[in-house]
């Protein structure tokens, strides 16, 4: 995954030249004691952030299905959320 949204991400970082001044900035953020590092490279930073939010919205959505019966709207989900709740222990 991380290999196929990274080069398309570079490509619109490098468009708007969000690089141009992230290295730098960011190396001066990491010489700083006490504070949770930053990866220094911004497209690989920006992949793993993206990647991280699409597992969080994945999650989210889960949760709302298995929640909640609206949320089943195709028979499918219906289908396969009634056969968990029939065999949840």
């Amino acid at each position: 995954m991380h290999q196929k949204f990274q080069p398309i991400i570079q490509n619109s970082l490098s468009k708007v030249g969000a690089t141009r001044y992230w290295t730098d900035a960011i190396t001066a953020y990491n010489s700083i004691p006490l504070v949770g590092k930053v990866n220094p490279d911004l497209s690989a930073y920006v992949t793993e952030k993206a990647i991280a939010g699409i597992f969080f919205e994945i999650a989210q959505e889960e949760l709302k299905i298995r929640s909640k019966l609206s949320a089943r709207t195709s028979p499918l989900l219906q289908k396969v959320f009634a056969y968990a709740d029939r065999n949840r222990g």
